[in-house]
């Protein structure tokens, strides 16, 4: 009997689940990085959720007792240290780093191959298969591919009509600190909670996380959202050399200018807690704000996975959540189709198209507090404005975004 093949390209957290998922489903699989080192470094945190540890598990994940931190509270304060809103929300909070390396233990390490760039997609038909071709000149045959590369994808760039990413008129800064490096009031404020503050078209947010390794050191993850005009935003996407990275500046090439521009902002606009840990913070990162939205997510044998298809701003905090749903609802489109690729296709994409646009949706209305492009969202920008909406509702499960039955 036939074993269908999957060539997945991109190692991150979607490719991951789709692997593990295909392989747990009897395909025989290959999962293609760009990058020539794993991608385990990123200094993130993540919001997980129930959906998503439901899909954790049916993709072979063992993470009991070692995911994350359990955080009960939440709460929002002002610039002078006000508590504006507290709420009791249980939920569990880990870094990228930690959940990826859980992930990559789960799938097998011989199909799982780095520095295996992708130049061109072709995308079969009934009959055909899809080839991949790579930039050393193999060419990859399978029944199915599986584009989980990202915003930057490029399946999405040559196969699929869909618009362009659009650029949300603000910025994320982004960083770790060892919550051990904190003060008391850090530690207090945001070192045992999700915390919250905002003033006009800025928002930080903060929670502790398990960092990767093995001693379960617990850092405090921040997110710091800073309203930047396009002509900024290309000054801080310039180095020191004057390359601009229109798709993103890696840490290291940040110049110190730019660094400490936004270290001073912190101590300027935002309470001395929050500016502390800016401050601690070793590395910087700043992530565009993009939305990213398909009407389609599967060609004849090209499917797009997580944010190749939608990029929901991560005031959500379903990124990986709904990369991990999207693997799911493919491997059961492609199950109940008898893994007749097309078809399968199709069915998944009526599926999960209406989802990605409800995440992206939602997003947008979550940060029209920061900026409001639009005088439609307006009535949103007013919801959030009030602490209590704010807390309740950012980083909270969307139904149906992890296509499971835990909501």
């Amino acid at each position: 009997m036939h074993k269908p093949s999957a060539v997945i390209i991109g190692g991150s957290m979607g490719g991951l689940f789709a692997g593990n998922l295909l392989h747990r489903a009897g395909w025989d699989v290959m999962l293609v990085e760009k990058a020539a080192s794993p991608l385990t470094s990123r200094g993130t945190g993540i919001v997980t959720h129930p959906g998503l540890r439901e899909v954790m598990r049916l993709a072979g994940a063992q993470f009991e007792n070692r995911l994350g931190i359990e955080i009960s509270r939440r709460l929002a304060f002002d610039a002078h240290g006000q508590i504006l809103s507290e709420v009791q929300l249980p939920q569990n909070f880990t870094s990228w780093s930690r959940l990826l390396n859980i992930l990559l233990e789960a799938f097998p390490a011989e199909r799982y191959h780095l520095s295996s760039g992708v130049v061109r997609i072709e995308d079969g038909d009934t009959k055909q298969a899809a080839k991949v071709h790579l930039h050393d000149g193999r060419v990859l045959q399978a029944d199915l591919v599986v584009a989980a590369d990202g915003n930057r994808s490029e399946a999405r760039r040559q196969l699929f009509q869909a618009p362009p990413m659009r650029y949300a008129g603000y910025v994320a800064w982004r960083g770790l600190v060892l919550r051990e490096a904190l003060s008391a009031l850090a530690c207090e404020r945001v070192g045992e909670n999700f915390a919250f503050s905002q003033i006009p078209g800025e928002q930080i947010v903060g929670y502790p996380v398990l960092g990767a390794d093995h001693q379960n050191t617990v850092h405090v993850n921040f997110v710091w959202y800073r309203r930047t005009s396009e002509e900024t935003l290309r000054d801080i996407l310039t180095d020191a050399q004057g390359r601009h990275h229109p798709e993103g500046i890696p840490p290291h090439l940040l110049r110190p200018k730019i660094r400490q521009q936004a270290r001073d902002a912190a101590h300027a606009h935002l309470h001395p807690v929050w500016a502390e840990i800016v401050d601690k913070a070793p590395d910087l990162i700043v992530q565009t704000i993009l939305d990213g939205v398909t009407d389609t997510m599967g060609t004849q044998r090209v499917a797009l996975l997580g944010d190749a298809a939608f990029v929901a701003r991560p005031h959500v905090g379903q990124g990986v959540t709904k990369a991990a749903g999207d693997a799911l609802a493919l491997v059961q489109a492609l199950t109940a189709a008898d893994q007749q690729v097309p078809q399968a296709l199709a069915a998944y994409s009526r599926m999960r198209v209406p989802v990605g646009y409800k995440a992206v949706t939602m997003a947008q209305q979550l940060g029209a507090v920061i900026n409001l492009p639009e005088p439609q969202m307006a009535p949103w920008a007013t919801h959030f404005a009030d602490p209590y909406n704010l807390i309740m509702e950012t980083a909270v499960e969307i139904d149906g975004v992890a296509h499971t039955s835990s909501v």
